[in-house]
């Protein structure tokens, strides 16, 4: 794919929108100290070249009751028809929020969102009925907690914007309203008041206010945008880290390390094979291996190894199905 030149303007207006992407026109106007008209423009265009791919929400899933598990896959005898009928299953599961392929030891990574661990199990055995044939080996991995950063990559920001999904909390009770509201800012972020408003059937002021309640509890966290990261000259990498000797003051010392690293833009803790996973945005895979090789020389105490791969193809977080799970008043 071609890589697209943006100027400092776009690169501007991206990481604005990547700290808030529900800020207004006028809000990053004034920032940035833009027309209206040129940053309008501007965003039109980042659309239409296909360089902003989605506006969605982060939301903490843990403060509706549910729990975050992967399974990794490392797929046997399959065909480039039958690889497509595989992801399409996966990303129209009404559990499944996260569905990637890659390249390196695992061919696919699938996030699945539970209430328990019988639900897991379940969705397990929809998929090793349907596709046991094809799956050569696969890992079970459950996050107790994820975090999100802001693309520092986009500016010198020195204070990225973090995310944290998941942890010890309280779960928070939502109603229908509450569920429709967070349905539609999942699909766009960027949705006009007036247009919730409408889908709702409430009055435009009580949709502010209740999108400012589910700030407030914590259950909605950021809003950001999707990137064609090829077009901008990216790819996007992971690693599965193995660690020894960790105390939960080393493990906080790494991840607050890698989550201020400017390529890091998430960090998972991990119980299964593997304690931590990290993703980076980087240019080519050996700016990844530096910024590995960095990170294990920092903590060579506390890292025995890690395992890469690259995500050659992804189905953005999608939490519209899984919303619809949610039984309102938990």
């Amino acid at each position: 794919m071609k890589e697209l030149k943006l100027d400092k303007k776009d690169l501007d207006i991206l990481a604005e929108l990547d700290l808030n992407s529900r800020n207004s026109i006028n809000q990053i106007a004034k920032k940035l100290k833009l027309s209206k008209d040129g940053v309008n423009y501007r965003i039109k265009k980042l659309i239409d070249n296909k360089i902003i791919t989605r506006f969605f929400i982060d939301i903490d899933i843990s403060k509706l009751g549910l729990i975050l598990n992967k399974v990794t896959f490392q797929f046997q005898n399959i065909t480039k028809d039958k690889g497509e009928e595989i992801f399409n299953f996966l990303k129209e599961h009404p559990k499944v929020g996260w569905v990637v392929f890659c390249s390196g030891r695992w061919d696919a990574l699938v996030v699945i969102y539970v209430k328990n661990l019988y639900e897991y199990e379940s969705v397990i055995k929809e998929i090793n009925e349907k596709y046991g044939h094809f799956i050569h080996a696969k890992e079970f991995i459950s996050h107790p907690r994820y975090y999100v950063c802001s693309r520092k990559w986009l500016s010198k920001n020195p204070r990225p914007k973090i995310s944290e999904i998941g942890g010890k909390k309280e779960v928070e009770k939502v109603d229908n309203v509450d569920i429709n509201i967070i349905k539609l800012l999942a699909e766009n972020a960027r949705i006009p008041i007036i247009d919730i408003a409408a889908k709702t059937k409430i009055s435009p002021s009580l949709v502010i206010r209740r999108i400012g309640n589910l700030e407030k509890k914590g259950i909605i966290l950021n809003y950001r945008i999707g990137l064609n990261l090829p077009k901008l000259g990216k790819e996007f990498c992971k690693s599965f880290i193995y660690l020894q000797n960790i105390t939960r003051r080393v493990e906080k010392e790494i991840i607050g390390y890698c989550l201020n690293h400017p390529k890091v833009t998430a960090v998972t803790t991990s119980i299964g094979a593997w304690e931590l996973e990290l993703e980076m945005e980087v240019k080519n895979f050996e700016e990844f291996f530096q910024v590995m090789t960095e990170i294990k020389t920092k903590f060579k105490d506390y890292i025995k190894n890690y395992e890469a791969i690259v995500i050659t193809k992804e189905y953005g977080i999608d939490y519209g199905s899984i919303l619809s799970e949610i039984s309102p008043g938990i």
